[in-house]
């Protein structure tokens, strides 16, 4: 196959990066934004088709002519940089957020994935090319971020940007190729993914079945053919009107022989094709080869493509658009590597302390709905629990009743109430909580089939302006047979409206529904009964590595000598870790309460450097060993805790 060849070659002769390339072009209109890559860098690691299945049914068939121009973002212009497979990537990507749609206008930074390729990825260090596969090994893994956080340069670092971006590429440090380092807004933004990608026969009927089948274009980088392409970097003529078309036929052996001398490569985007479409061949010497009678011979069957030269000279005439073009089938079975991803599953959720708008819903942090009940916005409230564990009688509709009983005044504004139950078959449970003056509301009803375990917070409205006083009853009753189970315990959150009651200094209580207990409270500052009372504040700043995909997790410990009673913890954590998903955070005290501080796998950030406010170890004793315990729950990332600090409002 050619496309064993065209490696084999790759091997013998030097390829031609974007450098020396830009030393040949003139500076004409037709070709003056025509870069081109690292032929290598484009096929490395690349299966042949022999070694890849073909997609698609043996008897499918598909139609003469096909398009997904309607999702494809804007044409873009790499400038004079050999970053077509970069900008490739980054076009099929924002194509397959706007197939998705959650997004208004996609649009992601190039300059960003040049930089994760290099450092993350830690492939192509010494060249400004790149590949497909490793492009979206990126993103898949990383992520990167939106255009606006770091901007696209459109020219190379030289030596007027940093002393060392001269001489050799092999001497020159991955900085050069990436034009620096992000700044420190786009290491803390929202990274967007893509599913990993994987490569596909580039077989004219198997592209198409790939293209139908994800409605979702791919990737092809080729090796590159000048007088094909009517790049004026080569050495043969060339076609004005084929280039402001966009045509790019397979090449004659004339224009093999000479592109293979100066060897160069390019990636585009493959969104369509026109098997009827028909486009004059072409000799070496750029005459239009004619047939016995003197007939033009003709080419048959192209791919419509979406390039990154920019829009003021390839394709202007396209019918798709500028910067759009037409590529041989022939062309890219023999010659091209082919990649594809899939379709993004965004589920976007808000982070309701960074500031950021996450959903992409025009409200930010706690002004987004979403956030109604995140910690970081609630008003910290009345917590009571019940941790006595409690089987559940299968197949028994009176089931367990667990009881609070709450022996202070206050108007309910609103109610939390948050349970954990060990069950194998939740379709069988119904939970319901009962008020003081018999007002009952279920919570679960009997959903969710077989799936395991409730382990959930309810926020019922309708005990709104009731007393909290008196009991308060969870009923869970299990109302099938074989399956069974445990309430392992549950607790109940009021945040108070209407008259607030005072804070009594000394009974253990929250009285006043502030989330502060006792000599916690603010209003307690002055009273008698806090005067002796101390705080703890100390730190650990020695750094743990966190154990990738170990459930062990790394602890880290303070020692407080303080005797005393807990009545408020502040716990700040600093911990580098590249995927915030896999983290969950979790406080021990000396007697062995244990408390998870962060457990959010939607949480799609990078780094933890948060301040927890914890009430529920209110009563703990103070002294002893306090351990931070942090686990990375899946594979591929590590991090770091740097460090933690814990503060304790402590009573006697």
């Amino acid at each position: 196959m050619l496309l064993s060849m065209v490696l084999m070659f790759a091997l013998a002769f030097p390829s031609l990066g974007c450098e020396e390339e830009k030393k040949q072009i003139t500076a004409d209109p037709n070709d003056s934004e025509a870069p081109l890559s690292d032929e290598a860098a484009l096929f490395e690691g690349a299966p042949t088709n022999d070694e890849l299945p073909e997609d698609g049914k043996f008897d499918a068939t598909y139609p003469a002519t096909f398009d997904l121009i309607a999702t494809q973002s804007p044409v873009k212009s790499q400038g004079s940089r050999g970053v077509c497979s970069i900008f490739a990537t980054v076009a099929l990507m924002e194509h397959l957020y706007i197939k998705e749609g959650t997004l208004p206008n996609p649009d992601f930074s190039e300059q960003f994935l040049q930089w994760s390729v290099k450092k993350e990825v830690g492939a192509f260090t010494n060249t400004e090319g790149s590949s497909a596969r490793d492009n979206l090994a990126a993103i898949s893994r990383f992520g990167i971020v939106d255009e606006p956080t770091w901007p696209y340069q459109t020219s190379p670092w030289s030596a007027s940007n940093d002393a060392r971006c001269t001489g050799d590429e092999e001497t020159r440090p991955v900085e050069c190729f990436t034009n620096g380092n992000p700044p420190e807004s786009a290491m803390s933004a929202i990274r967007f993914k893509l599913p990993a990608g994987r490569y596909v026969n580039s077989n004219t009927r198997s592209i198409k079945a790939f293209i139908t089948e994800n409605q979702g274009a791919v990737i092809a980088g080729m090796t590159f053919f000048y007088q094909s392409w009517n790049h004026r970097a080569g050495t043969l003529p060339v076609n004005s009107s084929y280039w402001s078309e966009g045509y790019v036929t397979y090449p004659n052996e004339k224009d093999k022989e000479e592109s293979l001398k100066k060897r160069a490569g390019h990636a585009i985007v493959l969104l369509g094709w026109d098997d009827n479409l028909e486009v004059p061949m072409r000799d070496g010497d750029g005459n239009i080869i004619k047939d016995a009678e003197g007939n033009p011979q003709l080419e048959k069957g192209f791919f419509l493509f979406k390039n990154s030269w920019g829009t003021s000279g390839f394709g202007i005439r396209n019918k798709f658009g500028a910067g759009y073009g037409w590529l041989s089938y022939k062309y890219v079975q023999e010659y091209a590597s082919v990649y594809g991803s899939g379709t993004p599953k965004l589920d976007l959720k808000e982070t309701c302390d960074d500031g950021r708008d996450n959903d992409y819903d025009n409200q930010i942090d706690c002004d987004d709905s979403d956030c109604a009940d995140d910690a970081a916005c609630r008003t910290a409230g009345l917590i009571f629990s019940n941790n006595t564990q409690t089987t559940i009688p299968d197949n028994n509709a009176t089931g367990i009743n667990s009881v609070i009983t709450v022996d202070q005044p206050g108007t309910i504004g609103t109610l939390n109430v948050t349970v954990d139950i060990t069950h194998p078959y939740t379709g069988d449970l119904t939970v319901a909580l009962v008020g003081p003056d018999g007002t009952t509301v279920t919570l679960h009803n009997r959903a969710g089939g077989s799936a395991d375990d409730i382990k959930k917070t309810f926020a019922p409205t309708e005990f709104a302006g009731k007393s909290i006083t008196g009991d308060w009853t969870l009923r869970v009753s299990d109302g099938a047979a074989s399956d069974a189970g445990s309430l392992n315990s549950w607790k109940i959150e009021f945040v108070l409206t209407g008259e607030v009651p005072a804070e009594v200094c000394d009974d253990g209580i929250d009285n006043d529904g502030n989330g502060a207990i006792d000599c916690a409270d603010a209003a307690c500052t002055d009273d008698p009964a806090c005067a002796t009372a101390q705080n703890v504040d100390l730190s650990n700043t020695t750094p743990v590595s966190i154990p990738d995909d170990d459930l062990t997790g790394a602890t880290s410990t303070i020692n407080v000598s303080t005797a005393g009673t807990v009545a408020g913890i502040t716990v700040d954590v600093d911990i580098t870790h590249p995927f915030r998903p896999d983290l969950i955070v979790k406080l021990r005290a000396p007697g062995g309460a244990e408390l998870t501080l962060f457990d959010n796998d939607q949480d799609y950030e990078e780094n933890l450097v948060r301040s927890f406010t914890v009430t529920d170890l209110n009563g703990q004793a103070v002294n002893g060993d306090w351990r931070l315990i942090v686990i990375d729950r899946a594979a591929r990332d590590t991090g770091t805790l740097n460090s933690w600090r814990l503060q304790i409002t402590v009573t006697e």
